[in-house]
């Protein structure tokens, strides 16, 4: 049994919570667009934390991917641990969690790191050991993960990343 990693944005849900965060925050405030540098700056685990404080989001009436949902629950059928690691807030991590009840842990980003690309990798290496994982992941910042992994699962990526993890031990859902 090898633990099952997903990626949250475009992977497991076709949107981007970072996005969506945003724009509820822009429409209801535009004038804190003003303050979007100076939380960056601190740091982008910094400027979902100030998003996450000004919007709360439907969990419920995210698009869910059907495909990654499938491919997860086989999995769990067969035993296999799954974990949601995502760059994206621990509040909304943990909500969507909760709302589907796939996981058996969720690891994401704080006000004080963004669990993304090589710290993600990091991460999962000092929780799991190298190559004892398989990642599903959708974008470029996801090979460091991919390269760490047993088996890199593709779901909605470029021709570009699947030429990229061409030397990689592949599945293309």
């Amino acid at each position: 049994m090898t633990p099952l990693i997903v990626d949250l944005d475009h992977t497991l849900i076709n949107t981007d919570l970072l996005y969506e965060s945003s724009m509820v925050v822009l429409k209801k405030s535009p004038w804190l667009i003003l303050l979007y540098p100076f939380w960056f700056f601190i740091g982008k685990g910094y400027l979902k934390e100030q998003l996450v404080k000004r919007c709360e989001i439907d969990i419920s009436k995210l698009p869910y991917n059907t495909t990654t949902i499938a491919y997860i629950k086989k999995r769990k059928k067969q035993g296999d641990i799954i974990i949601l690691a995502t760059a994206s807030h621990k509040v909304y991590a943990l909500s969507v969690a909760k709302h589907l009840k796939l996981f058996n842990d969720v690891m994401a980003s704080n006000k004080d790191f963004n669990l993304s690309s090589h710290n993600k990798a990091k991460k999962l290496i000092e929780r799991f050991g190298a190559q004892k994982f398989d990642y599903i992941g959708d974008h470029m910042r996801d090979l460091p993960v991919w390269e760490a992994s047993n088996l890199a699962i593709l779901i909605n990526v470029s021709d570009k990343v699947i030429k990229k993890t061409q030397h990689l031990n592949t599945l293309i859902l």
